[in-house]
């Protein structure tokens, strides 16, 4: 075994779940606007009006947002430090496009409680993974 080797702390199981989660989701959501955008994904109404809103810097919003959530996988992913800052922007921004949307685009009316209730557990479960990378740093785990 190198130095290399053993200098390099293991990767975490948790590290592995949220780099595989965050890979699905943003081919996730990369999939439901091309089926949304193709018409291969049946909307209800207040759904296709709050999709018809949509402006070009809301989709650059969600590109910028999958972005931050990738780089910051992929950073967690290198056991790099890097991770929490753009795992903590994406949530700063996430919360401001989320507000805006609901303000400006109908988001409320679009997705009800459910999607309510859903961006509320997402958020919670980013906030946890910024909980997470903090502690991995404060452990040493993250160079």
């Amino acid at each position: 075994m190198s130095d290399d080797t053993a200098a390099r702390p293991r990767r975490p199981v948790w590290v592995w779940i949220i780099f595989v989660w965050f890979v699905f989701s943003v081919v996730w959501t990369l999939l439901s606007f091309y089926l949304i955008e193709t018409g291969a994904l049946p909307l209800e109404p207040a759904q296709k009006a709050y999709f018809e809103r949509l402006t070009t810097v809301d989709y650059a919003a969600s590109i910028v947002l999958a972005l931050l959530n990738v780089a910051g996988a992929v950073a967690l992913f290198m056991l790099r430090k890097a991770a929490l800052p753009l795992f903590l922007a994406s949530v700063v921004l996430g919360l401001l496009v989320l507000a805006w949307q609901t303000v400006a685009r109908g988001w409320t009316e679009a997705t009800g409680g459910s999607g309510l209730v859903g961006s509320a557990i997402g958020y919670a479960l980013l906030i946890a993974v910024c909980l997470y990378a903090w502690r991995l740093t404060r452990r040493g785990v993250l160079r």
